[in-house]
């Protein structure tokens, strides 16, 4: 009897797992903890599919994997989806089969900032080749209880990082850490000339000499739960509004110097296997429904002016951190291969001093 009822155990094991299957499945490639898992299993429940997601740590670690491999849809950042274009890796969307979004529905100020970059010398219409999933800017997280700090911020801008008396953290990133030195000399992060970018090594090289300085990563969403480890940490500013959700002694603040202002879109590559299913889970995130339950779990800004309207609303989350405000003096990153191998050496030369 026990053999008999394990052998109908197995068969109905293997029956699931032939019909699991036999499923068309949608091979979704995108940074770690960044889509609401619920939002994936409704997705597999409504379209009667399997989603395999596979993460990246970093766009510049995901490109290679990109050109390497086939998936149906990634989910990079801009400059990291002008790259791709550049390498004739992705199609273009057909406009035509995107139904849940329309150019009416995003953010003005996202669709300012992409207006800007399509337009630009050598502009790159992002939106030809990618649906906007969230987007954000960088900027400052502190916290408010350390004495003047506050006043020094909103004074100094990104130059109080450089103040020997605090504790700070940078990204250990090339390309946010020479932004902020760029911005603090009045220059642009994407075009700057060899003097400045050779000043700004210069200053990056003279803080990481303070004895309060750390670069890190992804801890610093520890890091700044109460209490606060360091005085001020760059961030992104959906990390600002989780970890202020989690913790009510920290601000944030943007520069006025300006900032990176970056966008992470869905796109779809030319060795795509199933390029339907992929306009189907575009779509299906792409609603009013599904973006509002992501950026809930997330934390990140949505590209949807409705569902910020909403969170603005329900006071969910800290406005000054969700809500992005493009200033005259942002930017978005442009990729230049040439510029990325100058930037990348001189953070070596940073880092090892």
């Amino acid at each position: 009897m026990k053999r008999t009822l394990l052998l109908i155990v197995l068969s109905l094991a293997f029956v699931g797992l032939a019909s699991c299957e036999s499923k068309p499945r949608l091979k979704l490639y995108m940074p770690g903890e960044y889509i609401d898992s619920g939002l994936i299993e409704a997705f597999e429940d409504e379209y009667d599919v399997k989603v395999d997601l596979i993460t990246f740590d970093s766009n510049e670690s995901a490109i290679p994997q990109i050109q390497a491999n086939s998936y149906d849809v990634i989910i990079p950042s801009d400059y990291a989806i002008e790259e791709l274009v550049a390498k004739d890796l992705l199609f273009e969307l057909d406009m035509d089969r995107l139904t849940s979004i329309t150019h009416d529905d995003y953010a003005p100020g996202l669709v300012g900032i992409l207006d800007d970059l399509k337009n630009a010398q050598g502009g790159f219409d992002l939106l030809a080749y990618g649906v906007p999933y969230f987007w954000g800017n960088v900027g400052i997280l502190y916290d408010t209880t350390v004495e003047g700090l506050t006043t020094l911020i909103e004074t100094e801008g990104w130059s109080a990082l450089a103040d020997p008396a605090y504790e700070v953290m940078f990204y250990d990133s090339s390309r946010d850490s020479f932004m902020i030195a760029l911005k603090v000399l009045g220059a642009s992060m994407n075009t700057p000339t060899p003097e400045q970018l050779s000043d700004a090594e210069t200053w990056l090289t003279d803080v990481a000499g303070n004895d309060g300085v750390q670069f890190l990563t992804d801890e610093v969403l520890d890091n700044m739960l109460d209490p606060a480890r360091h005085d001020m940490a760059v961030v992104y500013s959906g990390d600002a509004v989780y970890l202020m959700y989690e913790n009510d002694k920290l601000g944030y603040v943007v520069p006025e110097e300006g900032t990176n202002v970056w966008v992470d879109a869905m796109v779809i590559p030319k060795n795509a296997e199933n390029v339907d299913l992929a306009y189907d889970f575009i779509n299906f995130m792409t609603t009013y429904d599904a973006m509002l339950a992501n950026t809930y779990e997330v934390a990140y800004t949505s590209p949807r002016q409705d569902v910020i309207d909403e969170i603005v609303t329900s006071e969910e989350y800290d406005v000054d951190s969700y809500v992005i405000t493009v200033g005259e003096n942002d930017e978005v990153f442009r990729y230049n291969a040439q510029f990325k191998q100058m930037l990348e050496e001189a953070w070596a030369r940073v880092r090892s001093s």
